[in-house]
């Protein structure tokens, strides 16, 4: 199976038909940076999972607010292409535990059809979540437009975005957990690999973070 090449990830991301793309590149651009240095303190495939970062999100590549649909339109888009296995992670980096699929998938704005829901459900049952995944989930939770912040600074602006709902705060619990696991492994804290967050954070009011709220 062939394999997507950096510069090629690149690519799709610069020739995306959607407007206003500067900020969804600089998102993916800081996601992939996150999800390399992950991979390679875990051992693993540094290039690769900043491939994976750069098109975690392409489902977004023709417009902004497509809700949870990107994640099967990035899936089959890449599948098109060849790319199944760069596709998985368009599925897999939104949920962060098996049971949390469901009430992600049939939450009232999802805009996905139930044959699709029952696809992206199976596809996560059987295949389950593998090391990049995982690193994913969290690259995706650190790396915003501005910059790499933490976990809790990226899940705040989100619940603040969309609503503090009961499936909102199991996803809280689960990313957490993903952070553990990889913490358990790597023996220190995540944060202890981005120097860069605390002068993210110190940049960043708390004002500009609350008033999405009242947008």
């Amino acid at each position: 199976m062939e394999k997507l090449s950096i510069e090629e990830a690149y690519k799709l991301l610069e020739e995306a038909p959607r407007n206003n793309k500067e900020l969804w590149i600089k998102h993916s651009v800081n996601v992939a940076i996150v999800a390399e240095r992950l991979a390679d303190q875990l051992n693993l495939d540094g290039k690769k999972a900043y491939v994976l970062g750069l098109v975690h999100d392409i489902g977004r590549r023709a417009r902004e607010h497509v809700g949870l649909r990107h994640i099967i339109e990035g899936y089959n888009y890449l599948k098109d292409l060849g790319y199944e296995e760069e596709g998985r992670v368009c599925l897999t980096h939104t949920f962060y535990a098996r049971n949390l699929v469901i009430p992600n998938l049939t939450k009232k704005d999802t805009n996905l059809t139930r044959n699709e829901i029952v696809y992206i459900a199976d596809y996560i049952n059987n295949n389950g979540f593998n090391e990049y995944d995982k690193i994913l989930q969290i690259a995706d939770n650190m790396g915003s437009a501005s910059g790499i912040n933490t976990i809790e600074r990226r899940r705040t602006e989100s619940m603040l975005r969309y609503g503090i709902t009961d499936v909102s705060e199991k996803n809280l619990r689960g990313i957490f957990n993903v952070q553990a696991e990889i913490e358990a492994k790597l023996g220190f804290s995540i944060y202890y690999l981005f120097p860069e967050v605390s002068d993210n954070i110190s940049k960043t009011l708390i004002k500009d973070v609350i008033k999405i709220k009242n947008k």
